[in-house]
């Protein structure tokens, strides 16, 4: 009885640690959404296919692409997120965009809270209080891992929550209930994002790293179920006759990713440059490598800050110490920020090491495999998507790896303890500094975005990032949607936002580098309205649409341009 009331005596400073962490935390959650609490969430690229399927869901059709003709069946993005865009549009009782929207905010909200809260008791399994906020609060700051995912209605801030959950779970496992409960949480990852087949995987790798062959034989036979359930749907459209005679030519092209399998869409060489065509097994091999080598530069920016805010941050700074004709070029500064990324990954990678060398290989053995899954794919440029639900752990092996040399350090005798405070503490710090600096310009610079109500009435809002190449779409799809006739169809570089936008069925144009092919593809679909951009990457509209336009400028009428801007639409004549 003494010794009980002793330890918790003795815990009770450490109780009060955490409580101050946990309300700092919060403190923190509170203050990075105070600023975009209104409006509905971004829906561009693979938000609004999330929310196509939703609605496809919520009114009985299916799980079905409802802006292609023929709304077919959909292979490419598991069915859960779009199942949560489902049940807030039958508890609201419409499909508006910016109703349902402004609600899946609040839903992000949040769901991005639980995201913080359980990272940081996954990270206190490791370290002290103040370490494990500092960790969490890095992953809160981050404009790839948390600000931008939050922001948007992609699969990243439910896939990260559910993995915590996953985690804490799995590391509980010798009690009663929570390895099942590990597992249920795999299964539902899996179901938001293809990539959660990892932690199936590494459920099952648990018991055989324990040797309890019996309990990963059942945890395997588990595992099967999510995997059979969602591979025998796709499996099922992708043998049926609509899939093999698709509504127009390149409907099921490897090309178009949303409209057919990952497996088809990773085989291209670049599946946003088809034409350089589908990788061999060599050319697997040397993707493989050149990811690797990516692999660091993507962790330091997926958890601390993209490459291309050092700039911002060097001008800012510059500016307030009255210097900026003294400032280095943008040259070299994204020369150093590109470093101390890289850095931060390698130290990331070294902690995970060095967590396995006492003995803890359960958190590495998740950050390997999910590594491993994401140096198979073709999307570089996507890294820090797949790996900002893993911000949390990049921070706590750096951490590790910190605390480890300044460990080593300190045994030196004379300046040893001292540099081992100095590296302890002051990387960390000057790394939460920047991060609180990016964030701190992006959610004071929220950038317009136009809406406009089934009268034409334009009401504006504020998203965490809309360039003005974006804000010029908003009206010339408004444009197209005032004019065009209920059976036209539009082709433009994101045709489920165009649906959403204009209730008018919209497709991608053929990624095809012959614009005498493209144009026929056109034909076929038919086309009757093209919208042309200039939002750069990956370039669909200025390296495949436009070469259209200036082959057959006959068979084209440009109808309308957002001034000062490049977006265009041209109306084909009949």
């Amino acid at each position: 009885m003494q010794s009980a009331v002793q330890d918790n005596v003795l815990g009770r400073p450490e109780r009060r640690r955490d409580a101050v962490c946990i309300a700092a935390l919060l403190l923190l959650w509170v203050a990075v959404w105070v600023p975009r609490l209104h409006g509905p969430i971004d829906l561009r690229w693979d938000a609004s296919t999330y929310f196509v399927l939703g609605t496809s869901l919520a009114e009985g059709k299916g799980y079905r692409l409802l802006n292609e003709p023929g709304a077919i069946e959909a292979v490419q993005y598991p069915p859960l997120l779009p199942a949560l865009v489902a049940l807030h549009e039958r508890a609201l009782g419409t499909a508006d965009y910016v109703v349902v929207g402004s609600r899946l905010r609040l839903c992000y909200f949040v769901l991005s809270g639980a995201y913080l809260l359980a990272a940081y008791f996954v990270l206190r399994s490791f370290l002290r209080p103040p370490p494990a906020l500092a960790a969490t609060a890095g992953t809160g700051l981050s404009f790839y891992a948390f600000l931008y995912p939050s922001d948007t209605l992609y699969a990243e801030i439910p896939f990260a929550l559910i993995t915590m959950l996953f985690l804490l779970c799995l590391r509980r496992r010798d009690r009663p209930g929570y390895g099942i409960a590990a597992g249920v949480h795999a299964a539902i990852a899996y179901l938001l994002r293809t990539a959660g087949i990892t932690l199936l995987a590494v459920w099952v790798l648990d018991s055989l790293v324990r040797r309890r062959f019996r309990q990963a034989t059942a945890r395997a036979a588990l595992a099967l179920l999510p995997v059979l359930a969602w591979q025998s749907h796709v499996a099922r459209v992708s043998g049926s006759a609509e899939y093999q005679r698709p509504a127009y030519p390149y409907q099921r092209a490897d090309f178009y990713y949303s409209n057919v399998t990952y497996q088809q869409n990773s085989w291209l060489v670049d599946p946003f440059r088809p034409e350089l065509g589908h990788t061999s097994p060599r050319e697997l091999g040397e993707r493989i490598g050149r990811n690797l080598l990516a692999i660091p530069r993507s962790i330091g920016e997926s958890a601390w800050i993209a490459v291309a805010s050092g700039p911002y941050l060097v001008d800012k700074l510059y500016h307030a110490l009255g210097r900026r004709d003294a400032a280095p070029s943008s040259g070299e500064v994204l020369a150093v920020t590109g470093a101390l990324i890289t850095l931060l990954g390698a130290g990331a990678l070294l902690g995970a090491c060095l967590l396995v060398r006492r003995g803890e290989w359960l958190l590495p053995l998740f950050y390997g495999v999910s590594i491993a899954m994401i140096t198979l794919t073709p999307w570089p440029s996507q890294f820090w998507r797949y790996l900002a639900p893993f911000a949390p752990l990049s921070f706590l092996f750096a951490i590790v790896a910190l605390e480890a040399t300044a460990a080593r350090l300190a045994r030196q005798p004379g300046w040893g303890r001292a540099a081992g405070a100095v590296v302890a503490t002051v990387p960390l710090t000057v790394l939460l500094l920047v991060q609180a600096g990016a964030a701190a310009g992006y959610l004071r610079g929220l950038l317009p975005i136009s809406y406009y109500a089934p009268d034409g009435t334009e009401r504006q809002d504020r998203l965490l990032t809309y360039e003005p190449a974006w804000h010029a779409l908003d009206p010339a799809l408004e444009y197209v949607r005032r004019h065009a006739a209920a059976t036209d169809v539009i082709a433009t570089s994101v045709p489920h936002l165009a649906y959403l936008r204009t209730g008018k069925q919209s497709v991608l144009p053929p990624l095809e580098s012959n614009p005498e092919t493209a144009a026929e593809y056109l034909d076929a679909v038919p086309v009757s309205w093209l919208v042309l951009d200039d939002l750069g990457l990956p370039g669909f509209s200025e390296r495949y649409a436009a070469p259209v336009v200036r082959r057959r400028p006959e068979d084209w009428r440009l109808v309308y341009t957002t001034p000062g801007t490049g977006a265009r639409v041209y109306e084909r004549v009949r």
